[in-house]
């Protein structure tokens, strides 16, 4: 991957290019942002840019120093995460140590610290001076999702680098190309910005089965009355993760309740259930507006409720007989 084929942060990319193609790089960068934004992707490819053989300014993936940054063996990039629940005043010693000795392949070292929020005190301190006074040819790239964590005074002396979420499409895109099916691939991108995260859910059996069952649910609650307090009675007694995986089961309904409204109002390029469209239009057809938006939010108070220990099966019941607008719920519960 090159820098203009690396298409998670154009912004990101294009900045840091060009720093490197002008021989403008800071000496020290905090890439800020949230979880599988690409962070560490790209402090590599970063690393690989500057000791890349075949491709100024850029990583050709294939050149002995890109294979040995990529498998973590290169004497002149050091990568620094966590011991245990924190980065120790020890770590950041080792690490000064290192990048005062002489570069063993050219004029640069780099070093990768993952999770800086998480430092000690006095490595933070230790961090600091090291910034203060950086040894010449070093370039430091800080990976932070807490950048409020940190100490204004490294904030400081870093520059910022935002990185923003990814997108829902660009996942889902490479999922399906991984051969995920294409409604899961859509579904787990909408829960998650985290393209591991999105994987791992997509490919597990009880996703595609919760799933199911919120499309189930959807249909039994408009079509066949109080039916759909037995099926819920029959989710909790079939499925012994139910309890525990319900707010998930409750985004996926509330995503649901969203695609019937988008159908309503015209943007059916923007379904998350795209392989649903018959269903969705179905409903689209029964339920007005204001009833889906009243759904949406009895689906978040209700998320909301079990998150506060409410019994999760009686929450589920509770939406349902709201949903069908049977029984007055004004009352406090």
């Amino acid at each position: 991957m090159t820098w203009s084929e690396i298409k998670e942060q154009p912004r990101v990319t294009d900045l840091l290019a060009a720093s490197l193609k002008n021989d403008r790089l800071a000496h020290a960068y905090l890439f800020a942002g949230p979880r599988g934004t690409g962070k560490m992707r790209i402090a590599l490819h970063l690393a690989k840019s500057l000791f890349c053989r075949e491709r100024p300014h850029d990583a050709c993936e294939r050149c002995i120093n890109c294979q040995r940054i990529a498998g973590g063996n290169h004497p002149d990039v050091v990568v620094i995460r966590p011991d245990g629940a924190s980065i120790k005043i020890d770590q950041i010693r080792a690490l000064q140590k290192e990048m005062a000795m002489r570069s063993l392949e050219s004029g640069h070292k780099v070093y990768v610290i993952e999770h800086v929020d998480k430092m000690t005190v006095q490595a933070a301190n230790s961090l600091l001076k090291f910034l203060e006074e950086p040894p010449k040819g070093v370039v430091a790239i800080l990976l932070t999702e807490n950048s409020h964590a940190l100490l204004p005074t490294i904030l400081s002396r870093c520059q910022i680098i935002p990185f923003t979420p990814l997108p829902a499409e660009l996942l889902a895109t490479r999922l399906t190309a991984e051969g995920i099916p294409p409604g899961l691939a859509h579904l787990a991108c909408h829960i998650t910005t985290d393209l591991d995260d999105a994987r791992k859910v997509s490919q597990s059996d009880w996703f595609a089965q919760l799933r199911n069952e919120v499309i189930q649910l959807s249909q039994d609650w408009r079509q066949r009355g109080t039916y759909a307090l037995y099926g819920i009675q029959e989710l909790f007694a079939k499925n012994e993760k139910i309890k525990e995986e319900l707010p998930l089961f409750l985004d996926m309904l509330i995503l649901w309740l969203r695609d019937v409204l988008y159908v309503q109002v015209g943007r059916i390029g923007q379904l998350i259930y795209r392989d649903q469209e018959d269903i969705l239009k179905r409903q689209a057809c029964a339920w007005t507006q204001a009833e889906l938006l009243h759904g949406i939010g009895l689906a978040m108070d209700t998320r909301n409720r079990i998150e506060r220990n409410a019994n999760p099966q009686l929450a589920l019941e509770r939406l349902v007989l709201q949903l069908q607008g049977g029984i007055d719920f004004c009352m406090k519960w």
